[in-house]
């Protein structure tokens, strides 16, 4: 299946909901039903999967490399970090896919100050203080000196990041993706508890996905 942003750099393209090939939107829907019912499953929020590794209520999960350095912080000895695992989706094992992307700062080159614009990059982005951010969050350092390091390179969170990114696609979306994405996902993360018909479901999604404006 495919998605992505199309050329007018404001709409999407989606056919999550296909019903040929051989594995089919419903195929993959079914799947996440059987995940979200098992018992060792739990949807939660940012803040609440960190509440409950703080409790010892969640011993593993999906997050990203923003909450690693609290993780590990809670864990101590026993955090890890890997790439997202596969499941198994009409009798076959798939690697969970993901988007991939970055954060930038932007220095304004019209600036009235343009040279202390400069420099804060420049100091933003040195080899010293891109080795402390690594330090103190855990998140890879922009600064190649910094990066090339045994300690980056050794680092779970960073390892699973560059693992992941071969199964990851740049996070290049219309504003019309992320509502009606947001309720599919928590419909299926919550067993789809009214029992609606999935490819109705996975035809509602596609329509709001693909949308010219946002609804």
């Amino acid at each position: 299946m495919d998605f992505g942003l199309n050329e007018d750099g404001v709409t999407n393209f989606c056919n999550w909901n296909r019903t040929d090939g051989g594995v089919t939107g419903r195929d993959v829907a079914e799947a996440m039903l059987v995940i979200s019912k098992n018992p060792g499953f739990a949807s939660a929020t940012d803040a609440e999967f960190l509440d409950g590794v703080r409790s010892g209520n969640v011993i593993a999960g999906v997050s990203g490399v923003w909450n690693a350095a609290s993780i590990k912080e809670m864990w101590g000895s026993d955090y890890g970090a890997v790439k997202l695992p596969t499941y198994t989706c009409n009798g076959q094992q798939i690697q969970m896919a993901s988007f991939s992307g970055y954060k930038m700062v932007g220095v304004n080159a019209y600036s009235e100050h343009t040279d202390w614009a400069m420099k804060l990059a420049d100091w933003i982005t040195n080899e010293e203080n891109q080795k402390l951010r690594f330090t103190m969050r855990a998140q890879g350092p922009s600064n190649k000196k910094a990066a090339d390091s045994d300690e980056v390179r050794q680092e779970p969170a960073i390892q699973a990041v560059l693992a992941q990114s071969e199964h990851a696609v740049l996070q290049r979306v219309g504003n019309s993706y992320w509502e009606p994405v947001q309720k599919f996902g928590e419909t299926m993360a919550a067993g789809n508890p009214e029992g609606q018909d999935i490819q109705e479901m996975l035809d509602k999604m596609v329509e709001g996905i693909t949308a010219s404006v946002v609804r």
